[in-house]
Parts: C-alpha cells; sequence; structure tokens
C-alpha cells in the first residue's frame, strides 16, 4: 500500500508540474524521460498515467520541441484514426524521410522518436486514449491515410519480376502508397524489423539478427521509375534496366539511414550518370 501511495503521488506530482511549470518539467524530463519510458514497459497499472507524462519532438513543431501524446491527440484531423510515428538515429536522419511524405501531403502529424528505449516503449503501450500506436515505416497504411491504392499493370509487374531476381536484399518490390515526391523506400514487412531495429541489435552484438530483408516500394508517378518501367518494356535485357533499378534500392538504403553493403559501386553508378548527364 505505501508504494502504490509514493507512485501515485509521484506521477501526480509530476503531472502537476507538467502543467503548472512546463519548462521545469522539460528539464527534468531531458535528464530522466528515458526512466519513465522505461515505467511503461514494467509498471501496467500506471501505463497510461506514466503515457501521460511522456514528450517527444514531432514532424510539425521545431526541432528541441516537444509535444505529449494529449496534445497530438488534440490537434489530429477529424479523419485522422490513429497516432503515427517513426523512430530513428536523429531527427535529422529521419524529418525529411521518404516515409513522411504521404502525411505532410494530408497535413497529419507525425511522432519523431529518437530513444533507442522508444524501440521496446511503443510497443509496450500499443496505444494510448484509444488511439493505435502506428509505425510509418511497417507494413501497408491502410485506407485510413491512402484510400486509392496505384493500380499495378502487367508492365510494372513484369519491372518488378525481373528486379527481385537482381535484388536480393529485398523480400519484395510494390507501387508505394506512401510516397508523393520520392522515386523509392524501404518498408518492414509486417512485423519484420524496422531499420532502426536491425542497427541497434547489431551494436547490442546479437549474433543472427539485424539482417531482415525489406519491401523496395516504387512511386508510380516518378519520372525516373516511369522511365524505367518504359525502358524495361522495349528492351528487358537493356542492362540500364538493373543498373537504374540497383540504384533505386541504394537511394531508398540511404534515405532511411542505413548504410549500402558497397559504397564504392553506388559511386561509381552515380559518376557514370553525371558524366553522361554532363556530356
Amino acid at each position: 500500500r505505501i508504494q502504490k501511495n509514493v507512485v501515485r503521488n509521484v506521477l501526480e506530482n509530476l503531472e502537476a508540474l507538467k502543467n503548472t511549470e512546463l519548462d521545469t518539467y522539460i528539464a527534468f524530463y531531458k535528464d530522466l524521460g528515458v526512466m519513465l519510458k522505461d515505467g511503461v514497459s514494467r509498471d501496467f497499472a500506471n501505463r497510461e498515467a506514466v503515457a501521460n507524462l511522456l514528450l517527444f519532438e514531432s514532424m510539425t513543431t521545431e526541432s528541441g520541441k516537444l509535444i505529449s501524446l494529449a496534445e497530438y491527440i488534440e490537434k489530429m484531423p477529424a479523419e485522422q484514426t490513429d497516432i503515427y510515428y517513426l523512430i530513428g538515429e536523429s531527427r535529422e536522419t529521419i524529418e525529411h524521410s521518404p516515409l513522411l511524405e504521404v502525411f505532410r501531403t494530408k497535413g497529419w502529424n507525425v511522432l519523431l522518436l529518437t530513444d533507442p528505449i522508444d524501440e521496446f516503449m511503443v510497443p509496450a503501450l500499443a496505444n494510448f486514449k484509444g488511439k493505435k500506436l502506428t509505425p510509418v515505416d511497417r507494413g501497408e497504411l491502410g485506407t485510413n491515410v491512402t484510400p486509392e491504392k496505384p493500380p499495378e499493370s502487367a508492365a510494372f509487374k513484369s519491372l518488378f519480376e525481373f528486379l527481385k531476381t537482381k535484388l536480393s536484399d529485398v523480400s519484395d518490390i510494390r507501387l508505394s502508397t506512401r510516397l508523393k515526391e520520392s522515386a523509392s523506400c524501404l518498408v518492414a514487412d509486417g512485423y519484420a524489423m524496422s531499420a532502426h531495429m536491425e542497427q541497434l541489435m547489431r551494436r547490442m552484438n546479437r549474433d543472427g539478427e539485424g539482417n531482415s530483408k525489406r519491401v523496395l516500394e516504387l512511386n508510380a508517378e516518378h519520372p525516373a521509375v516511369v522511365a524505367l518501367c518504359e525502358l524495361f518494356g522495349k528492351n528487358p535485357s537493356d542492362a540500364r534496366v538493373e543498373t537504374h533499378g540497383r540504384l533505386l534500392y541504394e537511394q531508398a538504403v540511404i534515405a532511411e539511414g542505413s548504410k549500402l553493403k558497397d559504397p564504392s559501386a553506388f559511386a561509381r553508378r552515380i559518376g557514370e550518370l553525371m558524366a553522361k548527364d554532363l556530356a
């Protein structure tokens, strides 16, 4: 009983501090916020009370500015049903990610999570005040985000089947509902590891983990993707099909913050493209 009373008093006082002296609370949170995040997965009885104390950066806030989950929900458009988030090494790495393009177009906010513990905290929380926490880098987004799914023509299907025989590092290739400006991106399929989780596993020296294949998504309206499809339709044996398909994959790897297996080959391909364009 003493333990329950102490915990309740601590949480109530922290909530009061957050509501009345936000700057003081933020200073506290920057030092000890990771302990609160750890509490989400350890204290089931007080999970929502602890979650109400959490603060995050987001796509629509300035760098260094923090918002709570309650504030995020309060500003959600009526048609938005989930709390969306993206986890990465730093804000600089993820705030311009191609994965955010559809949300930027719709005017929906996305939380930008950069603490290593976020990979374990978010699944433990799962939802907040009835709103599901949904990653933007895993699986397909669903009709609540992108009602229209681009038709995958026979030409694209044939191109994708060919590229899958050349790009051994991808589990699948499909047209994207996320991309509005970029040509390509990588997403984890279903419950597979995200790129950031893979990086954590490598740092933890977890043998056999951190090598999952991801799905390569291509933007059917991007000029480079359209041109590649047309080139393949005219001459499937043209060596440029594989070269440019590999470049689209390598661009996606760089955009997600991962390292290329063969950066020198990528640099060579870029150099060849520059030479042709400048000539």
